[in-house]
């Protein structure tokens, strides 16, 4: 064969090789994004009558044990609870008893849809007419007030008595009260004071996608819904700090309070049997 037939053969076979190189790169699929551990804060549970339920399943302990899953439900009220909700609740979730942090005057207004099968608490740790605060100070009363220690403190000993399903404990929109409570029941189990925060300031994203709850400072957007939009505030971290505060300032410590709330070293070590993994 001619030496210049050769070396054309030989350019064009190099030319078609470097081609299909270059086509085998561009369609190499792109490399995976890291997966987000939400387990860190909790799990979003998808209902149609609520918008602010987590289910703290998943939550690691400083010491590195692991919340179980339904065992420990946070949510706002449940008084548009669907069939398909309850359902969901008691099937998937194995949701067996409610602890209903509200006012009894809230209770009346919008009570809860009954489950079967499913024990109610009412744990009030607000009275019906409780005096206008800040913020900061409703949250500090949290902590101080004795319709407050009652409430928790019976919510603690439910939760000791709970030794099979979950429990759901709730306010009205699942992030001050409720909010409180989680941090007192994460706290008593060993979870880092900045996973606490995170899971409390996660139910800012829950109640944002909520088409009928407007946060204060946003646009109104009424006319979309027959419902009434409820303007509320977001969570803030300084609300949370300000319970912690009140706790080392008033009992000395969280170890104390949690004793003031009846929950002695034995029984933390029995709640932590119960709803961690071992």
């Amino acid at each position: 064969m001619n030496r210049w037939l050769k070396v054309s053969l030989l350019l064009v076979l190099s030319l078609l090789l470097g081609l299909g190189g270059c086509a085998a790169e561009q369609t190499a699929p792109p490399a995976p994004k890291p997966t987000v551990n939400r387990a860190l804060y909790g799990q979003h549970v998808t209902l149609t009558g609520t918008s602010n339920t987590q289910d703290l399943g998943g939550i690691r302990t400083k010491t590195g044990q692991i919340l179980k899953a339904h065992r420990l439900l946070r949510s706002d009220q449940l008084s548009e609870l669907t069939q398909a909700d309850r359902r969901r609740l008691t099937q998937k979730y194995q949701v067996r008893a409610i602890a209903d942090l509200r006012s009894t005057a809230e209770i009346k207004d919008n009570p809860d849809v009954p489950i079967p099968h499913v024990t109610y608490h009412q744990d009030s740790v607000v009275t019906d007419n409780y005096n206008v605060r800040t913020t900061q100070q409703f949250y500090q009363g949290l902590v101080t007030d004795r319709v407050a220690l009652r409430g928790y403190s019976a919510f603690f000993d439910q939760l000791l008595q709970r030794k099979t399903g979950a429990t759901v404990f709730h306010c009205t929109y699942g992030k001050d009260r409720t909010g409180v409570g989680a941090l007192l029941v994460l706290s008593a189990l060993g979870v880092s004071r900045k996973t606490i925060l995170q899971n409390y300031l996660y139910s800012n994203q829950n109640l944002a996608q909520d088409a009928h709850i407007q946060f204060k400072g946003q646009a109104n957007f009424a006319g979309k819904s027959r419902r009434r939009v409820h303007h509320i505030r977001r969570v803030k971290r300084a609300n949370l700090e300000a319970v912690y505060q009140r706790i080392n300032a008033q009992y000395g410590s969280m170890t104390h309070f949690l004793r003031r709330l009846g929950l002695t070293p034995a029984k933390q070590k029995q709640l932590q049997r119960l709803y961690l993994t071992q």
